[in-house]
């Protein structure tokens, strides 16, 4: 299958890496060469090079691509709107790979755009640390005395670094690495410019960015996060990975392939619906804020040995283990935590990105079962809506993650139940 794929995010080369070496004919469009540099794979072209929209267009007319994948920064929104019209005017199959978002940052300040961002700052002398790239660096010049404030944290690519100093940034002030860094880094990073402020765009876990904010959180700097522009349909990595594995065995065996989000939405694999008994089994809990209680609520009455760790936690929680109905232990998840209390399954439920995912990795090490409420693609379970009357109980969850129609529809599972 050839396979036309757009982007140089971290995703977008997992992909076309993925799919190139399942044996799929991929060409990776990227805008610089950084990516052409770390893909060296056979069966993959890299074309290198900004295209506008009719350079797309002339590109889709000369090869015939089965589809044509959007891998490109959510903040891309121009890009992706070209590559769309693109598609619908070469009639080509179009597939939007969408990076999740992440929880949202409580102690963080949201700005719509980034000259909002920029009017934020004009209140205070502060040094501020950017991490939004360098597109749009422009608008912070016109803050007095930038060139002392500022400093930024760029791909180290030569027109990068070009741009920065000819906005009139500091070389001292510049720091060129290729991310995402972890939390450590990051630290290390704010620590050197001795900001008060870190300016980041919402990029999701792939983009570094519960690693950056967890970092600032430590060290008592104010978080400022420009929104994502757009609220964006389309697939995640796994999904599409798991599109073209379906899609491949359809086509072998059917001279009728069907639209490919139809096919997809009617093939998508679930987790199968297993029921259990749970009475008296272990289950942690990271995590006792609202999320948690609702999670807790519902395994409540079925007998489940429930322990909470969370150094803050809701009235309700409190209650259940001031009367000993559950366990709560008053601090932060630790590491070691869940091989020390060896639960049957786990529920990292924390507001803090980067601690739902550590708890994760240590979860799938010990093989034990985890609900990620802040990111589905790190489950290996679900918690499903409940319906239950005298004699039936039933369990409901959403192939494609229509949660408006999973409360619709177990509304009207319990009715039935109990007529």
């Amino acid at each position: 299958m050839k396979i036309l794929i757009f982007g140089g995010t971290s995703e977008g080369a997992s992909l076309s890496a993925s799919l190139s070496m399942a044996g799929h004919e991929i060409t990776l469009s990227v805008a610089t060469p950084f990516i052409e540099n770390r893909m060296e794979i056979n069966n993959m072209t890299v074309l290198v090079g900004r295209l506008l929209e009719e350079d797309m267009f002339n590109l889709l007319k000369q090869d015939t691509f089965d589809y044509v994948v959007d891998a490109t920064h959510p903040y891309a929104v121009l890009a992706t709107q070209n590559i769309f019209s693109a598609c619908k005017t070469a009639g080509k199959k179009y597939l939007r790979l969408k990076r999740p978002e992440s929880l949202r940052v409580k102690e963080a300040v949201y700005a719509p755009d980034v000259y909002t961002a920029v009017e934020m700052l004009k209140k205070n002398d502060e040094k501020v640390l950017l991490t939004i790239g360098s597109k749009e660096l422009d608008p912070f010049t016109h803050i007095e005395n930038y060139k002392e404030r500022f400093f930024v944290r760029i791909l180290p690519m030569q027109d990068s670094l070009k741009k920065a100093l000819e906005l009139g940034f500091r070389g001292s002030n510049i720091v060129c690495m290729q991310g995402p860094f972890d939390k450590e880094m990051n630290m290390a990073t704010i620590k050197m410019c001795n900001a008060k402020y870190l300016v980041t765009k919402e990029s999701g876990d792939a983009g570094g960015f519960e690693a950056k904010v967890s970092a600032a959180l430590s060290l008592g700097c104010e978080i400022i996060v420009i929104s994502r522009p757009v609220q964006e349909e389309g697939y995640t990595l796994n999904e599409l990975l798991e599109f073209f594995n379906i899609r491949e065995t359809q086509e072998k065996t059917s001279d009728k392939a069907q639209p490919a989000v139809l096919s997809f939405k009617q093939n998508q694999r679930a987790f199968f619906p297993l029921f259990i008994n749970i009475k008296t089994k272990k289950i942690l809990v990271i995590g006792a804020g609202k999320v948690a209680e609702r999670r807790v609520k519902i395994l409540d009455p079925f007998g489940a040995d429930i322990t909470l760790i969370s150094p803050e936690t809701t009235e309700y929680i409190k209650l259940e283990a001031t009367r000993g109905a559950l366990r709560l232990i008053e601090r932060k998840y630790q590491k070691g935590d869940i091989g020390d209390f060896k639960p049957f399954a786990l529920i990292a439920a924390t507001d803090d990105r980067q601690a739902n995912h550590e708890a994760m990795k240590e979860a799938l090490e010990l093989d034990i079962p985890v609900s990620v409420a802040d990111c589905a693609e790190e489950c290996t379970f679900y918690f499903p809506a409940i319906m239950e009357s005298e004699n039936y109980i039933a369990g409901l969850v959403s192939k494609n993650r229509d949660h408006a129609g999973v409360k619709r529809r177990a509304e009207e599972i319990r009715n039935l139940l109990n007529t």
